[in-house]
């Protein structure tokens, strides 16, 4: 399995017989000559782009799986049957891609995924969203309804996942990440989410209290990394 980190929560994976594609909004994506599913998580325009049906253009095979917040008018008419829109916490099979998806604790879904003998898992924006200065209640609130989604991945076996690690929470960046660990983990875990601040990563890793999920969190740090699993 090839890993190639787009941009923000944008990352390509080469399987061995297709790969799939998140939350493309903009930057270099690979070009591999195999079957090609795209993923939306939800409509932000830091997740979704109309630019991924340009795609289809290169005349391969793309499929497209797109969180149900994103209007249909969006799609060309001609590529509507290669399309799957889906909602939170419902299950999908696309060529033998077993797709089940959660409810994000901001808009859209999160996605969990088996393709080829692998299990991986993008968040898309489904992260603990506490921050400085928001009510207590509401903070409070979040962190229950991400720990309660988070429980739909306890005990899965995950081997690849796409979790934010977002800087703009000032203290509390690691939530999503450190919630994320003690619910389920993964073999390994792409952080996203950065708004280009990679300085978040190191310091997640460098954190005592995570040094057990240390090695389990690739050093990503620039657009265009590509990682060899």
């Amino acid at each position: 399995m090839k890993v190639t980190f787009i941009t923000h929560s944008s990352y390509f994976v080469e399987l061995d017989h297709c790969c799939l594609l998140f939350d493309y909004y903009q930057g270099d994506v690979p070009q591999v000559d195999k079957p090609l599913y795209v993923f939306a998580s939800h409509s932000h325009g830091d997740h979704f782009s109309p630019a991924i049906f340009q795609l289809a253009q290169e005349e391969k095979k793309v499929h497209y799986l797109l969180s149900d917040d994103i209007s249909p008018r969006q799609v060309p008419e001609d590529l509507r049957g290669q399309t799957t829109f889906v909602a939170p916490r419902s299950f999908y099979e696309v060529d033998g891609l077993k797709v089940a998806t959660l409810r994000s604790t901001d808009m859209g879904v999160a996605f969990l995924l088996q393709c080829e003998g692998q299990c991986l898992y993008h968040a898309g924006d489904l992260n603990c969203w506490v921050w400085d200065g928001a009510p207590r209640f509401q903070n409070d609130q979040m962190v229950q309804a991400y720990k309660e989604e988070l429980e739909l991945l306890r005990g899965k076996k995950i081997h690849v996942a796409f979790v934010p690690l977002d800087p703009r929470q000032e203290a509390d960046f690691d939530l999503g990440m450190k919630y994320f660990f003690e619910a389920a983990g993964a073999d390994y875990v792409f952080p996203m989410h950065m708004w280009g601040d990679y300085s978040v990563v190191p310091l997640f890793k460098s954190t005592p209290t995570y040094r057990e999920y240390a090695s389990h969190v690739m050093d990503v740090s620039q657009p265009g990394q590509t990682f060899t699993l």
